[in-house]
This record gives structure tokens, sequence and C-alpha cells, in this order.
């Protein structure tokens, strides 16, 4: 049971970190019908970028957006997270088919390092991070990390 808690805590983890640094930072579609949205009309055949870096960063759905809090994605705070307010692998029937296949690779690469090693922040990397825009969302100057043997 314990590991069990702690591996749903490895989800809570990196769910906010991938709502923090969504590794795009916006998606397009093109809309299939004509629709009035909040009083903005898009005709059929538009494309719409959907700015997912500043939907997780809008503190009208996130309160303190730019704090680290993995409770966030607790069980009981899961359940008031608008199906669009979380985007890193889109929403609805297009959204990314390697999904559970990322998590799932990237949690047990994850628990295969932090087994061994203690993962330390290098003097070279500013913090707070700086976002630098581009095809991918990445850090300004990079983060420099140390690994520290368990052993």
């Amino acid at each position: 049971m314990k590991l069990l808690t702690k591996i749903d805590y490895l989800d809570m983890v990196f769910n906010e970190a991938l709502r923090l640094l969504p590794v795009v930072q916006d998606n397009i579609r093109e809309c299939t019908d004509d629709i009035l949205l909040n009083g903005i009309r898009f005709k059929k055949g538009v494309a719409v970028i959907i700015p997912i870096y500043n939907i997780h960063h809008d503190p009208d759905i996130w309160p303190d957006p730019e704090a680290f809090n993995p409770e966030r994605f607790s069980p009981e705070n899961k359940v008031n997270i608008h199906s669009c307010a979380f985007l890193t692998f889109g929403s609805g029937p297009r959204n990314c088919l390697g999904m559970r296949l990322a998590y799932l690779e990237a949690k047990m690469a994850l628990i295969e390092v932090i087994k061994k090693y203690k993962i330390l922040l290098a003097p070279e990397t500013k913090v707070p991070l700086k976002p630098a825009f581009g095809a991918v969302l990445r850090a300004e100057g990079g983060v420099h990390v140390k690994f520290e043997s368990r052993e």
C-alpha cells in the first residue's frame, strides 16, 4: 500500500511538472463546423490555436499558477479540474495516442534513476526557470543537474 501511495504521488508530481512546463506550448486544430463560442464566431475550416502554456498558467483556472503544487492532481482535487484545463497531451478524440506509454516509460525511467541517485540542481541552473519558447518549450540556459550516488 505504501508503494501504491508513492506511485500516486509520482503521478501528481509528473502532472504538475507537465502543467508548469508543457513540452508543446500550443496546439492547432481545424474547426469542423461553424460555431459561436463566448460571442466569437468560428467558421468551418478555420485554424484555431489552443494556447496550452497560457491555459496552464491562467490564475482563473489554476490558483497561484506559478507555484509547484502536486496536490492539485490529488484524487480529491483532480475531479474538479476541467477536462480542457490540463492539455499536455491534448483533449477529446484527438488527444495523444502515446500518452499512456509516455507516462509509463517516463515513470519507469525516473524510478530506476531515483533508486540509484539523488538528483540535485547544479549551480549553473538559473532559478526561477525562465521559459524559452520554440518548437518545444525549454528552460532558457537549460536545466543543469548533478547525480549523487545513493550508495
